[in-house]
């Protein structure tokens, strides 16, 4: 008789039983769910961005916050805008193209406003009262982080960063 060389179908299963353990243990750590709202809220943050330097160069052209017409006109990609413009603050909430808010708003108690509201918004809070007032506040709810609204201020402690803030309506942020 030949010396038969291979493996056996037992052998086989085995080792395909145990590739398909340690596939099943590896997705339960990476945990897809929660890469894809890392994913989302590092959208958020990049949207944060560019509505951020879009701000900061119409100031620096301008010397001044822009007003509602002014902060909307300034950006692009920009869907479902409404501003209110009440005394001394402007008060925008929009939507980017591309870079949606998650749409549990209602269930965290923040919404974007100081009304309630059915969806997040980013929204955009601006001082424009006076020749040299240039404070801005940029808000967006996250995705992946419970409970957490992403806090951009151009003043103040803190000023020049996204911070992660607790979601209560005016987010509480830790610097």
């Amino acid at each position: 008789m030949k010396n038969q060389k291979g493996f056996t179908l037992i052998e086989l299963l085995i080792v395909i039983v145990i590739i398909g353990i340690l596939a099943g243990v590896l997705i339960a750590i990476i945990n897809p769910g929660a890469q894809q709202n890392r994913a989302k809220d590092a959208g958020i943050k990049a949207a944060m961005n560019k509505v951020v330097l879009a701000t900061e160069g119409y100031i620096s052209s301008y010397g001044i916050s822009p007003n509602d017409a002014q902060f909307i006109g300034s950006l692009q990609n920009v869907l479902g805008s409404t501003c209110a413009a009440g005394g001394v603050d402007v008060n925008c909430l929009f939507t980017v193209t591309g870079n949606s808010l998650p749409s549990t708003c209602d269930a965290s108690g923040w919404t974007g406003s100081g009304a309630s509201a059915s969806a997040c918004s980013y929204n955009y809070v601006g001082t424009v009262a006076g020749a040299t007032q240039t404070n801005f506040t940029l808000y967006a709810k996250s995705f992946g982080i419970t409970d957490t609204v992403f806090t951009y201020k151009n003043f103040g402690t803190g000023a020049g960063q996204i911070q992660h803030c607790t979601g209560a309506n005016p987010p509480v942020c830790p610097l």
